[in-house]
């Protein structure tokens, strides 16, 4: 429930209608905050593959009071299993008893959009935030060929942002050498409905299956297949049924998902960028969502991590008296468990995609896998947060 309060009341311009902007749009909103949010794109027709919510950002989405709505267009994964082509198991995390859930992007998009529409954010689309520069206490926003003054220019227009780094706040993104190709596909009667499930030859060769939603068709499948971007052409260029074939061998269970992809353009590329923030906030900007924090999906953290940003903030202008203060109060809470997530995705990334030998990893993992305490260290990482990060 949101309540009025006697905090001050602010005009917010947020860069970017993804996750982190539209969630932040609802929640300052909410807060009676005059909030507009500039979105290059011209409308709500996200791209990209599915999104894993963990269940701290399950909590966010409660807060947000759209925990019901979510659940109807989500499907719960109470389970993360990974084979190797050995045969052996490298991962198998029980979230039962605190279930992570998948969506599409599109879902979450026009579930928040709607919200915060609805709450008086003002969308305006086709209108990127082309610039910005900080004046006196305010921001100088450059939108669509205009411009105009705001207390506060929160960016969250993602990974390849070019704004957070005049604002100070963090440098440029570097790009990994590995994405994925993505796509969605309906399978009647998928076994495995509630699992994420991967496959995985070396740490050259990745697929996994996530489920994102319940159609009258049948379960909506997020496919996703680790590639090297410097691949991709090659890729385009290859023999699509070699392809096919090649994913096959890997993993025979998953035909009916593979042979609905009978042309190159069935499937896109992702690309996958690393951003270090120095703060997530200083003088009339703030950064949130990937735009702060990109990272590797591996952790299937970044969604989660978003929502919490948006939360944090509201959250910060709610409880002080003045901007500066509760902007300060937002990087503290936020700049920690940002940088430790983004650590561990750095040490885990290159163990599933990389060139380095695939059977240390093999072994590693199958055999952390039977050491005391290794599988709840592994769970807790996902499943529960490290302090500081719990939902106000």
């Amino acid at each position: 429930m949101f309540l009025a309060t006697a905090a001050p009341r602010y005009r917010i311009a947020l860069a970017g209608a993804g996750p982190a902007g539209l969630a932040a749009a609802l929640a300052l909103a909410r807060d009676g905050h005059e909030v507009h949010v500039y979105e290059r794109h011209p409308g709500l027709a996200p791209v990209g593959a599915g999104l894993l919510i963990q269940p701290q950002g399950l909590e966010a989405l409660e807060s947000l009071g759209l925990r019901e709505a979510f659940d109807a267009v989500s499907v719960p994964v109470d389970r993360l299993l990974g084979h190797s082509h050995r045969g052996w198991t490298l991962v198998d995390l029980d979230m039962a008893r605190r279930p992570a859930r998948g969506v599409s992007r599109a879902q979450l998009a026009g579930l928040l959009g709607h919200a915060a529409a609805e709450a008086g954010a003002r969308l305006h689309f086709g209108e990127p935030v082309e610039s910005l520069r900080a004046e006196g206490a305010g921001a100088w926003v450059n939108h669509g060929g205009a411009a105009s003054r705001f207390d506060l220019c929160v960016i969250a227009n993602g990974a390849a942002s070019s704004l957070r780094t005049p604002a100070g706040l963090a440098d440029a993104a570097r790009p990994y050498a590995w994405g994925a190709l993505w796509g969605q596909f309906t399978v009647p009667g998928w076994d495995g409905a509630t699992t994420l499930l991967q496959r995985y030859h070396g740490t050259r060769e990745m697929v996994g299956l996530l489920p994102t939603e319940m159609t009258p068709q049948g379960l909506r499948l997020s496919l996703f297949w680790s590639l090297r971007r410097d691949g991709y052409a090659a890729w385009r260029a290859s023999d699509l049924g070699a392809w096919r074939r090649r994913l096959l061998d890997l993993w025979p269970e998953a035909r009916p998902v593979f042979d609905q992809v009978q042309r190159h353009d069935d499937l896109a590329l992702a690309v996958y960028r690393h951003s270090w923030p120095r703060r997530m906030a200083r003088g009339p900007f703030a950064v949130m969502g990937d735009a702060a924090h990109a990272m590797s999906p591996q952790l299937g953290l970044g969604t989660t991590l978003a929502l919490q940003d948006a939360l944090a903030l509201a959250h910060g202008l709610r409880s002080h008296g003045t901007l500066a203060a509760g902007l300060a109060a937002y990087s503290r809470d936020r700049l920690w468990p940002s940088r430790a997530y983004q650590t561990l995705s750095r040490l885990l990334t290159p163990c599933f995609q990389s060139t380095h030998g695939g059977w240390v990893r093999d072994a590693a993992f199958a055999f952390g896998r039977k050491v005391p305490g290794v599988q709840w260290a592994m769970q807790r990482s996902l499943t529960e947060p490290p302090p500081g990060t719990r939902t106000p």
